[in-house]
């Protein structure tokens, strides 16, 4: 399904903003589509936050080894994240059509390592998302008060 022409504008920005492009494009255009037809850019909002976590948990959790101080934690925390990422995105899928919603089943909601691996990479590009978010608030803040 193609997205809107704004959609894609979004998706070039945040590719640039990526360095080396999205990794889940198509399923983030997905999402967009998804909340501007619900008009639910706070659960938007609320998918990115959480996906932002997931992929700081993710990145906490590499560079950590097994059995160190507080990695159970850590991964206690992730696997709580990646559902609250889920039970997110699942809110707006509601509306979605059988096949947008087959696919996300399939791809992110499936208990297999793939299926995790694909939810961080999609945690990833929604960190990418909230990193542009802060900038453009930092921006529009530091603009606000030189004048």
């Amino acid at each position: 399904m193609p997205f809107s022409d704004e959609i894609e504008h979004v998706l070039d920005f945040l590719d640039q903003a990526a360095g080396k492009g999205l990794r889940k494009r198509n399923d983030i255009g997905t999402l967009l589509q998804q909340a501007v037809a619900l008009d639910a850019p706070e659960q938007m909002n609320l998918v990115i936050f959480e996906g932002r976590q997931l992929h700081n948990l993710y990145s906490t959790l590499r560079k950590s080894s097994a059995g160190g101080q507080g990695y159970d934690t850590v991964q206690r925390e992730f696997s709580a994240t990646a559902e609250r990422l889920r039970e997110a995105i699942a809110q707006l899928l509601v509306q979605a059509s059988d096949e947008q919603v087959e696919r996300f089943n399939t791809q992110y909601y499936a208990m297999t390592q793939g299926s995790l691996r694909n939810l961080v990479d999609l945690a990833h590009d929604l960190g990418v998302f909230k990193g542009v978010q802060n900038e453009r608030k930092y921006t529009d803040n530091t603009e606000e008060e030189e004048e």
